[in-house]
């Protein structure tokens, strides 16, 4: 029998996902003693025992995002905003811009983040020319949503030290350039990308503001842990790094970026609230830029050729040569780490599959964990290898609710569309798959992410893969117990069990009771941490 407890909370449903629901819990030591019946559980009030009430809400095990970037949400969400969430017209784009623009200092970089030719209709294509009509002087790079491609004029060209002779970099990055050789201002992939990274201003006080506010973000939308997917953070804000993450209510596991110098870190390194333990790669790109790597083209539709600028019998390409990837892979497995590696292709996945399957038959591991991330056009064979290996997947599935009529009629084709994102498909395999949201790519919000895998609904009414839909239990795993797992944090988190941390997410109404179609209407009333009620940090 527990002891007595610090707190109790009832009054309301809860849901601890690894059992049956009950109707309270008590949390002793930030840690959840009991969970049961009312009765059982207001046995262990003591004097002092704070009792909380939910007042019919429901309490559920604190939401996960196991694949996210804490650190380029930080960073991109303090750009200017040219989203397709933000704005519906071409017009109101180019007039953020041009505002923006119009307040820089002579010779100030200008930083927009979410161009988004899906969402904004009739975005047509972007280079240096368009954007040299709007910004002579500054120089201005513009980002995807998707996060692989930007958009730069010549002013940036000019001060990254980049002209037509600049040979593209190693490690799949791209700087596109026109029949006749010369640049368009087009860069693709992170190696690319990375040059005019350089010019963004890294001052600490703005960047430890930022990053306290992208946790918040999390906070707001129920996520009480999180992966941090291939962090950027160099060597000089890693010290700030740790500091704002120790003070915030989000823990978070470390997955750091695999062209990152790993210095004397090991996996493992730091505690639950922060903890070392993996390594990102990306072996393939986006469907949006045309580096997914495709065992069959791209569609040769106007959105691919004409926006896009993906060119006719395309299948992408991959960012590592195979026996690179070898090395790399066997270097990690020698030295202990996860390995999270970015496929979204179907040729992408098996390449890297059998990459894997390799090393890990050269070098057994019990429970190594490594992941497939992303996974929109795994195919069932290599799911069922996958589990066989131990390889988890987790699933971006919000490309189905924003991207999938565009996907289907214009990008993949409808065959590849109708096993798009194959939730369904990796449990009858096995898995134990997750959802995310690959923040700053899309919001965080494990609660959306639920009502897609569940319903296969797009953003217009549409259903794409129906087939792969999941029941809302599932998908509540997805987001809990099975997204700690994947982090490596299963035995402190992830469900309402005596010994776990009390980390809690409250919801207005129970998700499993009320009909998928309304989920976006639940309201997030708020998260625990270590049995305390959360609150917005103090900005650093």
């Amino acid at each position: 029998m527990a002891g007595i407890a610090d707190t109790i909370i009832t009054g309301g449903t809860v849901v601890p996902v690894a059992g049956p629901r009950a109707e309270a819990v008590a949390i002793a030591a930030g840690r959840v003693a009991a969970v049961g019946s009312r009765d059982d559980v207001l046995a262990l009030r003591g004097p002092r025992t704070e009792i909380a009430d939910l007042r019919g809400a429901t309490l559920l095990p604190g939401l996960i995002e196991p694949h996210t970037h804490p650190d380029l949400s930080a960073q991109m969400y303090a750009w200017v905003d040219v989203s397709g969430f933000a704005h519906a017209t071409v017009a109101e784009v180019e007039r953020q811009l041009r505002a923006a623009i119009a307040a820089a200092r002579p010779g100030e970089w200008v930083f927009a983040f979410g161009l988004d030719p899906m969402l904004t209709p009739d975005l047509g294509r972007w280079d240096r020319h368009r954007l040299d009509g709007l910004a002579p002087e500054n120089p201005v790079v513009v980002m995807l949503q998707s996060m692989h491609t930007v958009f730069v004029n010549s002013a940036a060209l000019r001060a990254a030290g980049i002209d037509d002779d600049t040979p593209d970099p190693p490690g799949g990055g791209r700087f596109v350039r026109d029949a006749a050789g010369r640049l368009t201002g087009v860069a693709v992939e992170q190696p690319a990308i990375g040059r005019f990274m350089r010019f963004v201003d890294q001052s600490v006080a703005a960047w430890r503001k930022r990053l306290a506010d992208q946790y918040d973000r999390y906070r707001a939308a129920g996520i009480t842990a999180i992966g941090a997917a291939g962090l950027f953070v160099p060597d000089a804000l890693w010290p700030s790094f740790e500091e704002v993450t120790r003070a915030q209510p989000v823990r978070v596991t470390a997955y750091l970026h695999g062209a990152l110098p790993r210095g004397a870190r090991r996996p493992g390194d730091g505690d639950d609230q922060l903890r070392l333990r993996g390594v990102k790669l990306w072996y393939d790109g986006s469907p949006y830029s045309g580096t997914m790597l495709l065992d069959e083209p791209y569609v040769d539709s106007p959105l691919c050729r004409d926006t896009l600028g993906i060119a006719p019998r395309s299948c992408g390409h991959a960012n590592f040569d195979p026996d690179e990837m070898f090395e790399v892979l066997q270097s990690l497995h020698r030295d202990g780490w996860q390995v999270m590696t970015h496929v979204q292709g179907d040729r992408a996945v098996r390449e890297v599959l059998d990459l894997y399957q390799r090393v890990l038959a050269a070098s057994p591991a019990r429970d190594h964990r490594w992941r497939l991330d992303h996974c929109a056009l795994i195919s069932a064979p290599d799911l069922a290898r996958a589990a066989a290996l131990g390889v988890a997947v987790s699933f971006h599935v919000n490309h189905v609710r924003y991207y999938g009529p565009e996907l289907r009629d214009a990008i993949i084709g409808p065959e590849r569309a109708g096993h798009l994102m194959p939730v369904a498909t990796a449990l009858r395999a096995g898995h134990r798959p997750t959802l995310h949201a690959d923040s700053p790519m899309y919001p965080a919000g494990p609660i959306g992410l639920m009502r897609t895998a569940v319903t296969r609904q797009t953003r217009t009414g549409q259903l794409i893969a129906p087939a792969e839909a999941i029941t809302a239990e599932q998908a509540l795993r997805a987001v809990t117990i099975d997204a700690a797992w994947q982090l490596f944090a299963d035995h402190v988190t992830g469900s309402i069990e005596p010994g776990k941390y009390a980390d809690f997410t409250v919801l207005d109404r129970n998700p499993l009771d009320a009909p998928p179609a309304d989920w976006d209407a639940i309201e997030i009333l708020g998260t625990w941490r270590a049995g305390r009620a959360t609150a917005r940090a103090a900005s650093p």
